[in-house]
Parts: C-alpha cells; sequence; structure tokens
C-alpha cells in the first residue's frame, strides 16, 4: 500500500487542545510526522527509488506483510504500473520501474489509485506510465503503452477520498480480466489483496506477493487510526513535559481531547481490511491494486489499495496492531467507471468502400 500519513483537521479548539498542538509543534518528532504527508506527490519516483535501494540493500527476501508468493497465473488480472523513465529494453529493469498496482478490468481498461496518478494536484501523463500485464514476476509480461487517465473528478488529496483512476491502454490487452462489483460490500467476510509492495524486512519483492484479509466495520479503522495519532501527540507531549511543566496525567488528556475532535478518517467511500494484529496487511508499493472476494463465479473486486496509518516512529504504516489497511469501496463507483469507459473510448473506425464492408444484395 502507498501509505499517507497525516493529522486530521481539529473539528473544535478548545484550550487544551490548542496547547497541546502548539506543544506538538515545537517537537522534532512532531515535525517528522506532519512533514510525511505525500498524497498530492506521485509515487511514481519515490516507490521506485525505494526498490532500487532496498534491492541493494537486501536483495534476498521472501515475505510480504503476511503473505506468500502467488503461483504463477494465479492472479492474472493484476497489472502493475511502471514509469516508462526507468524502462530499457532489458525485462530486469520492470523491477525497480514499477511503483503501483492496478487490475484488469476489460481488455483495453485498467482500474487503480487516482494518488497513484496524481502529481501535484495534476494527472501524471500518459505516457509517463507504461503497464506491464501478464506478470507473475516483473521480469516477465508484455509492456503497454497509455493513451489516457481519468482521474476521478472528486478525489481529494487531504483525505484520499474517491481515491480511484483509470488508464486506457493503447491496444486491447491480451489477459484475463476481473469483474468490478455491482453489490454493496459487507462490513465483514473474507477478502485477498496482491501485489509487489514493501514486505515486512523493508525490501521489494519481483514476484507477486498474495495475502487474505479481513472485511472490518470502518468504524474499527477510524478507532484504531485516532489511537495512533493519540499516541504520536503523547510521544510527542512527552519530550517537552518538563519544561512545558506537563504533567503525565495532562498530557494524556491533552492527547485525547485532540484525537477526540478529530473527523473520522475513513469516509462511505472507504473500505477497512486487514487483521486485529496486523500481521497481514498491504504496503508501498501495493497502491492501485485489487481488494477482491473469490465465490462460485471466481475473484469480484470491491476494492483498491488505497492508504494506510502508523506509528509516527514506524519504519512504514503497515503491518501495526488494530490500525488495518483502507481501500476504494467500488461498490459506491460502478456508474462512474462505466461511464468513463463508454465516452472515453475511441469511436470505430468508419468503414472504407471497397473494403469488403458491404453486403452482396440478396437474389431475389
Amino acid at each position: 500500500m502507498n501509505i499517507i500519513h497525516r493529522f486530521r483537521p481539529i473539528a473544535a479548539a478548545s484550550l487544551l487542545g490548542i496547547a497541546a498542538a502548539l506543544a506538538a509543534a515545537n517537537s522534532t518528532q512532531a515535525d517528522e510526522a506532519v512533514a510525511r504527508p505525500e498524497a498530492a506527490v506521485s509515487p511514481m519516483k519515490r516507490v521506485t527509488e525505494a526498490r532500487a535501494k532496498a534491492a541493494a540493500e537486501n536483495p534476498a527476501a521472501d515475505r510480504v506483510y503476511g503473505g506468500n508468493q502467488a503461483e504463477k497465473g494465479a492472479y492474472p488480472f493484476q497489472v502493475a504500473l511502471l514509469t516508462t523513465d526507468r524502462l530499457d529494453e532489458n525485462p530486469a529493469s520492470q523491477a525497480n520501474a514499477q511503483f503501483c498496482g492496478g487490475s484488469l478490468i476489460a481488455p483495453q481498461w485498467v482500474l487503480t489509485a487516482a494518488h497513484c496518478l496524481n502529481d501535484k494536484g495534476q494527472p501524471v501523463s500518459p505516457e509517463s506510465v507504461t503497464v506491464l500485464t501478464g506478470a507473475t514476476d516483473l521480469s516477465e509480461g508484455k509492456r503497454h503503452k497509455v493513451v489516457e487517465v481519468i482521474v476521478n473528478e472528486a478525489y481529494s488529496e487531504q483525505t484520499l477520498d474517491n481515491d480511484l483512476a483509470l488508464l486506457r491502454l493503447a491496444e486491447p490487452a491480451d489477459a484475463p480480466t476481473i469483474k468490478v462489483t455491482h453489490e454493496a460490500t459487507p462490513e465483514t467476510g473474507k477478502t485477498t489483496v496482491t501485489g509487489w509492495g514493501k514486505m515486512q524486512d523493508g525490501t521489494f519483492p519481483t514476484t507477486l506477493m498474495v495475502v487474505d484479509l479481513d472485511l472490518q466495520p470502518n468504524q474499527a479503522c477510524n478507532s484504531g487510526i485516532k489511537a495512533i495519532y493519540a499516541r504520536d501527540l503523547k510521544a510527542a507531549l512527552g519530550d517537552l513535559s518538563r519544561r512545558m511543566r506537563y504533567s503525565e496525567k495532562g498530557i494524556d488528556a491533552a492527547a485525547n481531547a485532540i484525537a477526540a475532535d478529530m473527523t473520522d478518517p475513513l469516509t462511505g467511500n472507504m473500505i477497512c481490511a486487514g487483521t486485529t494484529s496486523g500481521v497481514r496487511d498491504a504496503c508501498n508499493g501495493d497502491s492501485g491494486g485489487p481488494l477482491f472476494m473469490t465465490g462460485a463465479e471466481g475473484p469480484v473486486q470491491v476494492g483498491v489499495v488505497s492508504w494506510g496509518e502508523g506509528p509516527a516512529d514506524g519504519s512504514a504504516a503497515c503491518g501495526h496492531k488494530e490500525a488495518y489497511g483502507i481501500y476504494t469501496r467500488l461498490a459506491n463507483y460502478t456508474g462512474w467507471i462505466e461511464a468513463k469507459m463508454k465516452t472515453s473510448a475511441p469511436a470505430p473506425a468508419k468503414p472504407k468502400a471497397g473494403l469488403g464492408t458491404a453486403q452482396k444484395p440478396k437474389t431475389p
């Protein structure tokens, strides 16, 4: 998952909350936490740089956050988004060019996350993205040029609401597609997520990874994330407690007051999924990939990997207890997806006379 760290706006400004906020603003730890938001910057550069660095430091790693390597060809609808500028003729270059995931929902259409394709408030150019289909290992597959980038018009960089985008390929891909749900997603149930994102040891895999997750009520994510923010605030205030003569009880009260005043991080357009222990999760580089449920008719995509949270002193906001992961709720966007695919699809070429397109008149 491409992780977005951020503190939520304070809904009410009590004296206690203002004092705590001022104290946090003066602490080094708080400065680092506030500096982490990166929703406005595309992960095309930072994820690919992280992949290259991790590969150099630890080339041998085999596990994602609680996941396992996918069997070859098991998830043919999974695609990788590659930074075009990092590619050369060697298929090995595809590994360090991967920055997000996606799913093939029609032969010429890829579904992914808006934040993967958003750079400082504007969609990235189609030429800057290459789509890799048919790959379990990133050294495999077929590259496709992108001719159109469509980011949801209501996408918010601050809240990551409506985190959804479409890519139109120059040519149809010869690969199986995944069905997008038209039904409401239940609050509980078993789901699966796939991707080439960051693993437990900080490295990035070249082989597609798969992990099974549990759907959770959105309130579980809201409570878990607010608890993380409260702990971060307590840690920040604790560094200044002696100078500002705060008691431990006062620090707890200040941090809890701010966390309680925050708006819920999740909107109705988001899905909460993961495990209470946090041992299974999506992470950096998984963004845009599919969250799906498997039934009698095969896999059905219900979500798109969007964001997550972790403590300010954590190396990544993945795999933390009671933090879970956040996914775009596709049931709310079936109309948008269908409309964009219909209106953006190229018009069929008009047949030219003399090319055998006209039917012969029937003999009376």
